[in-house]
């Protein structure tokens, strides 16, 4: 395959992890407590909170779909294979799931009390596992370029080839 291909397909990888990431985060969250917090959001009805529940759920894994494609685009376009490994290359990789992290804890805070909604730790644990582990993490192990490959922690675990 050649690099071109390779590219388009690691962003339809990213772009497609994004959105299902973002349909499983929206109904295991809504399906696990979504009736319990619809009552407590003022007794409104279980449709309407998932209503606006889904503008958390679109938010939340947007923004932390930009991280793992600003993480692409780094590793791609930014970064130079002629420094010495540990460069910074794998503290920006960190830094980006951080601050994945806390986009899963602080855009579900924040825009659920704009949205008269209530959210609970347990939505919030779902959005770090499917927004930050699973859509930025792992994703980020199969699309980061070749020459990088083991930078992302944890990739030399599922990379390696065994004999």
């Amino acid at each position: 395959m050649d690099r071109r291909t390779r590219t388009i397909v690691q962003l339809l990888i990213i772009i497609v992890a994004t959105i299902i990431c973002g349909a499983l985060a929206y109904f295991v969250s809504s399906a696990i407590s979504g009736h319990g917090l619809a009552t407590a959001s003022g007794g409104m009805s279980y449709s309407k909170w998932q209503d606006r529940f889904f503008k958390i759920v679109l938010y939340t894994g947007g923004l932390t779909g930009l991280c793992t494609f600003v993480w692409f685009i780094l590793s791609r376009k930014i970064f130079s294979i002629s420094h010495a490994i540990g460069n910074g290359k794998r503290t920006v990789w960190a830094a980006l799931a951080l601050f994945s992290a806390l986009l899963c804890i602080t855009v579900p805070q924040v825009y659920s009390t704009t949205l008269g909604i209530k959210v609970n730790a347990i939505i919030i644990l779902l959005f770090i596992v499917f927004f930050t582990l699973i859509n930025y993490w792992l994703v980020s192990i199969f699309t980061t370029p070749l020459s990088f490959k083991y930078t992302p922690l944890g990739a030399r675990l599922l990379l390696s080839r065994r004999k």
